[in-house]
């Protein structure tokens, strides 16, 4: 697959131009690291840290993977390895998985930071990372050797739902295959290398055949990914992230679900939002977020939310061979999963416009829900929209209900300006179309939405 996207990142890295530097890229594994660092720096020298191998093992790989373009003597050391190639090569050094050192012997990190500062004039390292708390830890904790030596640490994000779009369409694939697509694997490059290479070019045939069959290639993923990241206790985040995944957001119900104290499980939610970037707490838009206590907890990652909902919660089956079974069930909720990530994506596309200044959430203790809501305190101005991902067009009883719930929302009463907007996946009936024109109300179908997202809407 082509390279995509990822130009603001390549820029940054390059713009130390021919050194010295050191840099750290952080980010999840798939999320495609190492295809950038080797996009900016081409014909650097790749050394992977294999947690598998004592220190002396890991050296001799790395001079055997070398040797037909190096002369490199024996080393015992990483470090003395590492400085080496500073030394002698004047070539970008490019150490993948960095955090595996100090798994192999924490005493490598404080030679290697004697390393980095003898050699700080010439040196030329980019460190990478796939445990974001791990790695974060290692160049920013004070307590670390390696702290204060990384002139930048990048993290890399996933990709965005325009970049996966503009892949998805070099594929064939229709936009509305790309936004459940989307909704399945996220902004991961890794599994778009992997669904192209399947040759599937059916939804159904790509979730079954990555999940949901005895050799699928994604179904133990999300445990190979995080299971090291959370260590002992991954159980318990494990159960969080179901919970989550499986529609459950308050403090309330997650506790309820996991079977633990909201006190004790609070430590959890704030590592997995704080530490591990996992999870994110969102309020109604027109509250004040630090003060609100009507926070709810959602998944940030698209991949991790269809995996806890769909693959490891029935895990059980899958052992037992039941594969069929539980793919049928997938497919049955997979649209109310994708609604919920098509919401999402018609709010970023309001974000990315001058028009307002906050774009959210909205709902009540009493269960009442708003899709969108967009505040502009300026004009004040506020937008009621509503979301609807389903196989029939919308009726003019859609439109009325979302207006109906403007009343339930206190920002500015009486003196606001009101719009409204509603989106819908299959478009709309005649009547409807005719009603919503002369009431105002704006009114996208699936190919504004596209539209909008590439530029070309009507």
């Amino acid at each position: 697959m082509k390279f995509y996207d990822r130009e603001r990142e390549i820029a940054r890295l390059r713009s130390f131009g021919e050194g010295p530097f050191i840099l750290a890229v952080v980010g999840r594994r798939r999320v495609g690291k190492t295809r950038l660092i080797t996009e900016a720096f081409p014909g650097c020298i790749y050394l992977f840290v294999s947690e598998e191998k004592s220190e002396r093992m890991l050296c001799e790989e790395w001079r055997r993977n070398l040797q037909e373009e190096l002369y490199i003597p024996e080393f015992s050391d990483a470090d003395r390895f590492i400085e080496y190639l500073i030394n002698t090569t004047q070539r970008v050094i490019f150490i993948d998985e960095v955090q595996n050192l100090e798994r192999i012997n924490p005493a490598v990190l404080s030679r290697l930071q004697r390393v980095l500062d003898a050699t700080r004039e010439q040196a030329k390292v980019v460190f990478c990372g796939s445990y974001v708390s791990m790695v974060n830890r290692l160049f920013t904790s004070s307590g670390s050797p390696l702290f204060g030596r990384a002139d930048v640490v990048l993290h890399l994000r996933e990709l965005d739902f325009a970049t996966v779009s503009e892949i998805l369409r070099d594929m064939g694939f229709s936009f509305n295959d790309t936004v459940t697509l989307y909704s399945v694997f996220g902004g991961m490059p890794r599994y778009y290398e992997l669904m192209e290479r399947t040759g599937a070019r059916e939804v159904k045939s790509i979730v079954s055949e990555m999940f949901f069959d005895e050799f699928s290639p994604l179904r133990h993923e999300g445990s190979l990914v995080l299971r090291n990241e959370f260590g002992g206790e991954y159980r318990v985040y494990f159960s969080i992230m179901e919970a989550i995944a499986s529609g459950k957001s308050t403090l309330t119900e997650i506790s309820d679900s996991v079977g633990m104290k909201a006190q004790t499980l609070s430590k959890y939610l704030v590592s997995l939002r704080e530490d591990f970037g996992l999870i994110e707490r969102r309020t109604p838009v027109t509250d004040e977020a630090r003060r609100s206590r009507s926070g709810r907890y959602f998944l940030k990652n698209n991949f991790y939310a269809f995996w806890f909902r769909f693959v490891h919660r029935n895990y059980s089956f899958l052992e037992e061979g039941k594969y069929e079974r539980v793919f049928e069930r997938t497919m049955e909720l997979l649209p109310d999963h994708t609604g919920r990530i098509f919401e999402g994506i018609v709010r970023d596309n309001l974000r990315r416009t001058d028009e307002w200044d906050r774009v959210g959430q909205w709902w009540n203790r009493k269960g009442d829900e708003i899709d969108i809501v967009a505040l502009n305190e300026k004009r004040k101005e506020i937008l009621f929209g509503e979301v609807k991902w389903r196989n029939r067009p919308v009726g003019w009883n859609v439109v009325e209900e979302l207006m109906k719930k403007k009343e339930l929302v206190n920002w500015h009463n009486g003196e606001r300006k009101e719009r409204f907007l509603v989106v819908s996946k299959s478009g709309f009936t005649k009547k409807c179309i005719e009603r919503m024109d002369e009431e105002g109300v704006m009114h996208w179908d699936i190919e504004e939405v596209a539209g909008i997202l590439t530029g070309e809407s009507r």
